[in-house]
């Protein structure tokens, strides 16, 4: 062991005659640890958060979308193929996009109807994992929510309903049943924007579904507006033949939907081609930029206890002022007198930010287990309990910041103990 470090360890662990010192030395772990479980735990719930709300997205809408600019795509099953054979490409499947008037029991709401495939669908979205049979009922187990899934799907399929003899279902959105007053097994009426002829003249169509299920990503713009139907079934309603609005697209993975949308419109001129990052930029865009400040203010705290930690360094020097000089006297350079200082401070440091990383991760890992905060459902996307991600990229980050402030802040007194004139303390002695 170098004498450096022998006599850093007994500055710093051995009794002092002024106990200010060490209780200052304290503050300054625990400050320093304080930030960095404030930066942990903020930066994985906000990472939780918005992979949820991706999660919510991905289970509403596919990765990617490629429809025709008519609105009128046939003879897909060809399109269908070609896009499977792209390497990145996990599922495809055929969906409508339609406007209509949904009528429950009190006053009518305009819905988006998306038809899907109830047997394809699956395989583009994560519709399976936000299927309820309530309203803002509490999220199942995943065993019990994938035989719901199931179940409500083979209800959706027309073909299905047309074998067994029942009404053709309708999936809807959490809010949006909530507003029609509409539950599971109520009927409501679709009134499309086609028409018929009658004897008093033109008349829109109108179809009653069954409700069979309950949407709920938790996301409020798809909740009131979003119902679900088979497509075979939309075909017949708005007389579209077998005509679709496009082919939904499942890739490996979302975060790279972009770069394979960009590959993917090479197919065609005659088709266009989008993914769900550029339709909700915005939003994930505002929470980067959330998570950047947030990170900043609370880099902050740590700064904070970083002066602490120069203000009990430079009492430190104060205090050893005649220790150092004699140091001094016996040939220690100033390098050596350095390296003391040095070592002091990058162990309150590495302390302060050690514990903070281990608290920090225990406090998510309780976040994540326990029902420490109960959240009503319907609020946060995905359950009841605030969501926690955490991503050891910004675990490092944030160490290693930490780890930086405080190795920067030790240098000022480190130097100012290595420039001390040693004649001047012994000068009296």
């Amino acid at each position: 062991m170098r004498y450096e470090t022998f006599i850093g360890k007994r500055y710093l662990f051995s009794p002092r005659r002024d106990r200010s010192i060490s209780v200052i030395t304290w503050i300054s772990i625990g400050g320093v640890a304080l930030g960095v479980v404030a930066l942990i735990v903020a930066t994985s719930v906000m990472n939780g958060f918005r992979t949820n709300l991706r999660d919510a997205v991905t289970g509403s809408l596919p990765h990617i979308t490629v429809f025709a600019w008519d609105d009128a795509m046939k003879n897909y099953s060809g399109l269908q193929k070609r896009l499977m054979e792209h390497p990145e490409v996990k599922g495809v499947a055929p969906y409508i996009f339609k406007q209509a008037l949904l009528t429950g029991r009190k006053q009518p709401k305009g819905a988006l109807l998306r038809g899907i495939d109830p047997e394809q669908e699956s395989e583009v979205t994560k519709i399976s994992s936000f299927l309820r049979e309530e309203v803002y009922g509490f999220a199942p187990s995943l065993e019990k929510q994938a035989l719901i899934s199931k179940k409500l799907l083979h209800r959706l399929s027309h073909p299905n309903a047309r074998i067994n003899r029942l009404k053709d279902g309708i999936i809807l959105g959490a809010k949006l049943a909530r507003q029609l007053e509409a539950g599971v097994g109520d009927t409501v009426k679709l009134v499309s924007s086609e028409q018929r002829m009658t004897p008093i003249g033109d008349v829109p169509r109108i179809k009653k579904l069954e409700v069979i299920g309950i949407f709920e990503s938790g996301i409020s713009g798809y909740d009131e507006v979003l119902a679900f139907i088979d497509y075979r079934l939309l075909q017949k309603i708005y007389l579209m033949d077998d005509k679709i609005t496009g082919l939904g697209v499942s890739i490996r993975d979302a975060g790279t939907a972009p770069e394979i949308a960009m590959e993917l419109s090479e197919i065609g001129v005659e088709y266009v081609v989008s993914n769900w990052a550029d339709e909700n930029k915005s939003i994930f865009q505002v929470m980067k930029l959330e998570k950047i400040g947030l990170f900043l203010i609370l880099i902050l705290i740590i700064v904070v206890a970083a002066f602490n930690i120069i203000s009990s360094l430079i009492m430190l020097v104060l205090e050893k002022s005649r220790e150092i000089a004699i140091l001094k006297a016996l040939g220690a350079k100033d390098s050596s007198i350095r390296r003391i200082f040095f070592f002091q401070g990058l162990v309150i440091g590495s302390l302060g930010t050690i514990s903070g990383v281990l608290v920090g991760l225990a406090i998510c890992w309780g976040i994540m287990t326990f029902d420490i905060i109960d959240i009503p459902a319907g609020v946060y996307p995905g359950g009841n309990r605030i969501p926690v991600l955490i991503d050891w990229t910004d675990v490092l980050i944030t160490t290693a910041a930490s780890f930086l402030i405080c190795v920067l802040v030790t240098l000022y007194p480190s130097t100012k103990a290595s420039r001390l004139n040693p004649v001047d303390p012994l000068r009296y002695e």
